[in-house]
């Protein structure tokens, strides 16, 4: 199964994608946040700014990979664009990638794009840029893959341990990055060349295997070893040299597998369950001498404990029959390759299973649906926190009014007020509609109207305290000479105001209170306060015709002054007459006797006397 990459190609539209989880956070903080106005501010512009980055970074990659692919897609389409589109799509495309321009340019020659019979191919022998590459290509085609990345080594070149395997690790790294640019596993095929002397196109075929299951380095000598086999026995019995041609052949063939195996193919085998698999190896001869210092002639030195000069001499005696290679053994100086003695793997593309059209817009629009519905999903689950939230504010308002008792009744109006602002809202609710944030089929404000009016309704005020009796306080000097009971001459301009306020009260009765200074002794001072509250009592009852039954009096003498008696003012003051309402306490008696409820007031003089 071909490996999930967690990448999405540039073709993919980021930053459609990012205005639309923008435009969805929005939505969501406008009509379903449980935050506070503030908050939601400072998050709305969190998002703002979050997302104008994300679409400046996005727009700076894409011009970015639009610049280092702009020469390459120029050639395909010069080379290409005459192709039909169904061509165009449906043939296999390939990268080539080796770090030997020199290979390259024996495959390409100075183009970047070639077609052969049935392959299209693309050279780059920059790691930075195969990233950028792939994707340009995949869009190029309108959202075709392309099909396979074919690492092209020539093992006659490659001189130092180091530097080998530096060059593998920086590829493997690179393809990677290409694969997750595509959004898919890259499969990857390593060719080699090895160089032989006096060798021609035609006696160059591909040996190798391509597209098997398990490219384990063990299995792929094994199965590279029997295919050489064949090749040894199908040369002509009657040509001895040709046998023994191709059985040196075959044996430094299969010597470069097997160093391969150690030296090469672990790089891309160990990074198959990564961004990329190993689908193809393959080996062939090429025109050119052997390589004496490199790191495949020193293998060879190794298990042979001979020079490679020496272990070649079976392929020179036996190519001494043909000119052209007899002159290339007698020549120092190797020939350089041609463009048609390094032949492009073909043969091991064509085992590779074709790569599907993947196009962005289909996977893009899954994206912008499941942030969709995480976005509704987001919004239901803040209104169902949000409907859980009134339930209990609005319960626990009903249950603090109903735990206050109802002597407080300061207490339970202030409750009250909180219960009747949760019938507002309730109200308000149910004739202009729910918002979105309590919405979404969650509401459940409505249950709880009937109960909050019920509670409303039920409230009943104190019953109100009792008015203390109205009193007129009058000045004795103004109705009395000092130490006198009588009543001066024009004193019923006095007491007008307290006749009127005797009227005015007709089921009340009247309690005429007394009062003097210090002066004097007590027994005097009580005599003289109780015969002017009696001399006032007598002119209330003529002028007002209010039977005398209907008032007391009271003398108290010094026992209450209202001020201290040591100045002149202060004994002013306490020389006074007090004309208080009190209720009639016989018709208190009688209401008690018939069960009311209303108590006898007690202390006052009127309430004993019959």
């Amino acid at each position: 199964m071909e490996p999930r990459l967690t990448g999405y190609p540039s073709g993919y539209p980021y930053r459609t994608l990012f205005v639309w989880v923008a435009l969805l956070a929005l939505i969501w903080l406008a009509l379903s946040s449980p935050l506070s106005a503030g908050w939601n501010a400072v998050f709305a512009a969190l998002v703002v700014f979050g997302t104008l980055v994300a679409v400046m970074l996005a727009t700076r990659r894409v011009r970015a990979r639009r610049e280092a692919t702009r020469h390459v897609l120029d050639a395909a389409d010069t080379a290409l664009g005459s192709l039909p589109a169904e061509l165009k799509h449906n043939t296999p495309l390939v990268i080539a990638v080796g770090d030997n321009s020199g290979e390259l340019d024996r495959l390409f020659g100075s183009a970047l794009v070639r077609m052969t019979d049935s392959v299209i191919w693309v050279r780059n022998e920059d790691p930075a840029r195969l990233m950028y590459l792939a994707d340009a290509l995949k869009r190029w085609r309108d959202g075709q893959r392309p099909d396979a990345i074919a690492y092209l080594l020539a093992v006659d070149e490659a001189t130092g341990t180091l530097t080998l395997q530096a060059a593998l690790r920086r590829w493997c790294s690179a393809i990677g990055e290409a694969s997750r640019a595509v959004g898919y596993a890259l499969p990857v095929c390593v060719a080699l060349y090895a160089r032989e002397t006096g060798l021609s196109k035609e006696d160059a075929p591909w040996f190798g295997v391509s597209g098997a299951q398990g490219m384990q380095p063990e299995a792929l000598v094994d199965l590279i070893a029997a295919r050489l086999a064949q090749y040894t026995h199908m040369a002509s019995p009657e040509i001895a040299q040709e046998r023994e041609l191709r059985a040196h052949r075959a044996a430094r063939l299969d010597a470069i597998v097997r160093w391969a195996s150690h030296a090469v193919v672990p790089a891309f085998a160990n990074a198959q369950r990564g961004a990329l698999r190993l689908a193809a190896l393959g080996v062939t001869a090429v025109d050119g001498r052997p390589a004496a210092d490199s790191l495949f002639g020193q293998f060879v030195t190794g298990i042979t404990e001979l020079p490679l000069a020496r272990a070649d001499g079976g392929a020179r005696r036996a190519s001494a029959a043909h000119p052209q290679a007899a002159r290339a053994v007698q020549s120092d100086t190797p020939q350089p390759p041609t463009l048609t003695s390094y032949p492009l793997p073909e043969p091991l593309i064509r085992g590779i299973e074709p790569q599907p059209a993947r196009r962005a817009l289909p996977r893009a629009l899954a994206h912008a649906f499941v942030c969709l519905t995480a976005c509704f999903c987001a919004a239901a689950a803040a209104s169902a926190w949000q409907n859980r939230a009134l339930v209990e504010r609005i319960v626990g308002d009903m249950a603090r009014y109903r735990a206050i008792a109802p002597a407080q009744d300061a207490a339970r109006v202030d409750a009250l007020k909180a219960v009747k602002r949760d019938r507002d809202e309730l109200e308000r609710y149910a004739s202009l509609g729910v918002p979105p944030r309590l919405g979404l089929g969650l509401y459940r404000g409505a249950p709880l109207q009937q109960p909050v009016n019920a509670l409303i309704a039920s409230y009943q005020p104190p019953p109100p305290a009792p008015v203390p009796p109205p009193t007129i306080e009058l000045d004795s000097m103004s109705l009395f000479r000092f130490g006198s009971a009588v009543l001066n001459p024009g004193s019923n301009r006095v007491l007008i105001g307290a006749l009127e306020m005797i009227k005015a009260h007709p089921d009340k009765r009247v309690l005429v209170a007394g009062h003097t200074d210090s002066l004097g002794t007590p027994a005097s001072n009580l005599k003289l306060s109780e015969a002017r509250a009696a001399s006032v009592r007598d002119w209330l009852a003529d002028a007002s015709g209010i039977a005398s039954t209907r008032f007391a009096i009271q003398g108290y003498g010094d026992t209450r002054p209202k001020a201290p008696n040591t100045t002149e003012a202060g004994r002013a003051a306490n020389r006074r007459v007090e004309i208080t309402l009190v209720p009639d306490c016989r018709d208190t008696f009688e209401e008690s006797r018939n069960g009311n409820s209303r108590s006898i007031p007690q202390g006052h003089m009127a309430c004993s006397l019959e």
